[in-house]
């Protein structure tokens, strides 16, 4: 059984299934939580992720109702269906309940890209040691934290190292999206979840709105998420002045196109470094989240190519920070060559080089084909999964 609420979470699991689906030492049928990306891979969806990519404190309260009847309804499958390891991709509040009832029932439990015990609430490692069996971890520096407890733990590299690479130039990016080849390109990239699309929409927009003002011949590259629907993004009907193009799922693509991107805070900052794009990132939640995260939060940024390369190499603009004039200033140094972005780009290729050179899909997979062998009484005693 997996589990995988996010899309960034789909996507790496998707890797894993097609890669564990070219092995032939064990026959696997991975079925649970995802997306489109594992369902095409070749896993069976059980519960869609689509809606369960809430994020915020208060947001989940308000989602809490469906979460905890997702919740229930995936430990019926583990009583009626057991699997005979558990997967756990990310998204650790659910998943951690979940790994809960799998412990209690007996079923291993292996857990990939774990809790950021590094940037808050380290006390959880305790609730982890009793709850997970195996952790497999994307940051070499996180190793430590599950040892320490005793977790059995393995670096296997970030999944994104060896997937996102550069496989046309600028030019040819921007022809192959219908921009102009000659011109600077900006690019918007509001997220993939719903509530950070809504936040920040606006004020990437009126962003762009700016920067035209300012540097007429410029072009702007919106990306969207192809899992949202298509309403979230409506308010760009408000701005068909500007000349805006609107990339739907060829997010590494639109990121060739770019001269500078202007993103929210997440995997996508990775990306970005990992194709050698400079970038400033915002970030905005609910005010009574971000009170409460600020009280909590260990580390003092929130984009993770600040956090691998443990200083600041790229601006984040938090919450009233966020508005277009912030934004525009933080790019404007960043659309010519110059110090700033001479600078910049050296602090990404520091970040890609921490990031290793590993393939962690076929690391995970081959740790995987070892914990299987060591619970051969699973495979005896349990029957098959219909379906």
């Amino acid at each position: 059984m997996v589990v995988a609420g996010e899309p960034s979470g789909d996507l790496h699991l998707s890797k894993l299934v097609q890669e564990m689906g070219r092995r032939t030492k064990h026959l696997i049928h991975f079925f649970g939580i995802a997306g489109p990306r594992t369902e095409a891979a070749g896993g069976e969806v059980v519960v869609p992720m689509e809606k369960m990519a809430v994020m915020g404190i208060v947001e989940i309260f308000r989602h809490f109702p469906f979460l905890y009847g997702v919740l229930r309804r995936m430990r019926r499958e583990l009583r009626n269906n057991p699997p005979d390891m558990l997967l756990l991709v990310d998204y650790p509040g659910f998943n951690l309940l979940l790994a809960k009832s799998a412990k209690e029932l007996g079923i291993p439990v292996l857990y990939y890209i774990g809790p950021q015990l590094w940037a808050w609430r380290s006390g959880r490692i305790h609730k982890i040691a009793r709850r997970v069996d195996y952790m497999a971890v994307i940051f070499p520096f996180e190793v430590p934290y599950y040892a320490v407890a005793g977790v059995p733990v393995r670096f296997v590299g970030h999944p994104l190292v060896g997937k996102v690479e550069a496989d046309s130039t600028h030019e040819e990016a921007r022809i192959k999206i219908g921009v102009d080849p000659e011109k600077k390109t900006i690019g918007l990239f509001p997220g993939s979840r719903i509530g950070e699309v809504e936040r920040v929409l606006g004020d990437l927009l009126e962003t762009a709105e700016e920067m035209l003002r300012r540097c007429p011949d410029v072009q702007f590259v919106l990306s969207r998420a192809p899992e949202l629907p298509a309403t979230i993004f409506s308010p760009v009907t408000d701005f068909g002045s500007l000349p805006l193009t609107v990339v739907t799922g060829e997010a590494h693509t639109a990121i060739q196109a770019c001269d500078v991107i202007a993103t929210v805070s997440g995997t996508v900052t990775l990306e970005i470094a990992l194709l050698d794009r400079p970038l400033v990132v915002v970030y905005r939640t609910s005010p009574l989240s971000y009170w409460v995260l600020n009280k909590l939060i260990r580390i003092p940024s929130v984009s993770l190519v600040n956090i691998v390369a443990e200083c600041e190499v790229v601006p984040e603009l938090l919450q009233e920070e966020v508005t277009a004039s912030n934004i525009v200033s933080n790019l404007l140094p960043l659309l010519e060559d110059g110090v700033e972005r001479s600078q910049m780009m050296a602090g990404l290729g520091e970040v890609r080089e921490k990031l290793g050179n590993g393939n962690a899909a076929s690391n995970l997979a081959d740790w995987i084909d070892e914990l299987l062998d060591l619970v051969p009484r699973l495979f005896d005693e349990k029957p098959q999964r219909a379906g």
